[in-house]
């Protein structure tokens, strides 16, 4: 019994130890499972590690590339820094050296321009003093016997006054005002012509009738003259020196002048005899649009978008007045009939009149851009085109509108679009946007239009005597029109 007591207490001892070993190998496979996951983990550690390094030895190579880089470019920069002191240095000596010469170009050029100014004084003196002698010569050979011996025993005594009126008589010669005849509606071309390389903005006869002048964006006045038998114009002669579009021309009396306004803030006269410059008038800043003679061609008035009206005093070659108007200026009219006034077509849609000894203005007002005007002085009658496509008529006599003239299809192409008169007043024309010529009757408002130029007509204009019609478009084309 007891032996057997012993033997259960054994199994019982055996399976606890068994249950125990069992455990054991449980905590054992455990451990080798943690064992073996610390062990994957360490080799991902030790990767991770080995490519951390490679990492870290990359970047420390890219560092030390960067530094190297940095030292180049700190090197180019400090180069750069000393090239640019150096070049600075020399741009600045330049600088000066450019001033002194602009300076001494300035000196060199108004003593040419003096020179040249003391050059055509002298000719026109010498020519004067010729004519006057030829003059003199005629009226000795024309005189009665009695009345020559009186002038050559007064010679002495009289001559004071012989050179007063030389001097009276050459001042008040002027081509004699010959009366238009009836002046066309232009309604066919009798002939067309390049006028210049660009653009033609501005055209205009001379008093007789025999030269026709127009200005263009080449930078060029040409005259043209009149062949009769072949009914062409034919080139006369070009005028140079503008540095800009010619915006307006104008021959003076008696044919002798040329005068120009242009974009490069500069008024221009030439003699046309020999196509010399005579005079260059500047003091404005910004493009001058029109320029006219006043009544005695001793004086001109410009009109500029630096929102002035200068007049320049042609015998001291300086400006003697300048006028503020306030806005910019497209057009002026001044001369025969118009004694100290002066009128203006100005931007913000106003005609400015000035009194030209008090410089104080009258305005009125209409309901567009103002781009031209033009003077009837027989009736006292001005014309004005203005950007709302219309032209007006204006009674200078009571300051009033008294025609409006509009069309179907008439549009105002440009700010410097100009209107015209005929000769004798029946007729008043204007160029459209689309190349169309509208004339309208002064009086019965009836009007007729006719295209044949292909882009937009900027300008046009009776002969004196009323028997052509010019136009000129943006295509450099000219247009002589018959009845």
């Amino acid at each position: 019994m007891q032996k057997m007591e012993e033997q259960v207490k054994t199994q019982l001892k055996h399976s606890e130890q068994q249950e125990k070993v069992a455990n054991l190998m449980a905590q054992l496979r455990g451990k080798e499972e943690e064992l073996t996951k610390r062990e994957s983990k360490i080799r991902d550690c030790t990767n991770a590690l080995r490519r951390a390094e490679e990492k870290v030895k990359e970047l420390q190579a890219h560092v030390s590339s960067s530094d190297q880089i940095h030292q180049t470019l700190s090197d180019e920069h400090d180069a750069l820094q000393l090239a640019f002191s150096s070049v600075e240095k020399k741009l600045q000596e330049t600088e000066k050296e450019n001033d002194r010469l602009r300076s001494s170009l300035m000196v060199v050029k108004a003593r040419d321009a003096d020179r040249l100014n003391e050059e055509n004084e002298s000719f026109r003196r010498t020519r004067e003093k010729k004519l006057e002698e030829e003059l003199r010569r005629a009226s000795e050979e024309k005189d009665p016997p009695l009345l020559r011996s009186r002038a050559s025993s007064g010679e002495g005594r009289g001559r004071g006054r012989r050179e007063s009126a030389s001097s009276s008589s050459s001042s008040d010669a002027r081509v004699p005002d010959e009366l238009p005849g009836p002046s066309i509606c232009p309604a066919s071309v009798l002939c067309s012509f390049d006028a210049h390389d660009n653009e033609v903005s501005a055209l205009c006869f001379n008093h007789e009738g025999n030269y026709m002048a127009t200005g263009g964006a080449d930078k060029v006045v040409k005259v043209w003259s009149w062949n009769s038998p072949q009914e062409k114009m034919e080139p006369k002669c070009t005028l140079y020196g503008s540095n800009a579009s010619i915006m307006s021309v104008q021959f003076d009396q008696l044919s002798k002048l040329v005068l120009a306004a242009s974009n490069d803030y500069a008024t221009r006269i030439w003699t046309f005899h020999d196509q010399r410059p005579k005079h260059t008038l500047t003091g404005h800043s910004n493009k001058v649009m029109a320029a006219r003679f006043l009544e005695d061609n001793q004086k001109v008035v410009t009109g500029s978008h630096d929102r002035t009206l200068k007049i320049w005093d042609l015998h001291h070659k300086t400006c003697s007045k300048t006028l503020f108007a306030g806005s910019s200026c497209n057009d002026v009219v001044a001369g025969r009939g118009m004694g100290n006034t002066i009128i203006s077509a100005h931007f913000d849609k106003r005609i400015r009149f000035w009194d030209v000894r008090s410089a104080t203005a009258n305005e009125i007002a209409l309901q567009g851009k103002v781009t031209s005007l033009d003077h009837f002085p027989d009736r006292h009658l001005l014309l004005c085109c203005s950007r709302d496509d219309t032209l007006r008529l204006i009674d200078l006599r009571q300051n009033s509108i008294t025609a409006t003239f509009s069309a179907n299809g008439f549009h105002v192409s440009v700010d410097w679009t100009r209107a015209c008169f005929s000769p004798d007043g029946q007729y008043v024309a204007a160029g459209s946007s689309d190349g169309s010529l509208f004339v309208w009757e002064t009086f019965s408002g009836k009007v007729k239009n006719k295209k044949e130029h292909s882009k937009e007509i900027v300008t046009c204009s009776w002969h004196p005597k009323g028997q052509l019609f010019a136009s000129a478009d943006r295509n450099k084309k000219v247009m002589l029109w018959k009845r």
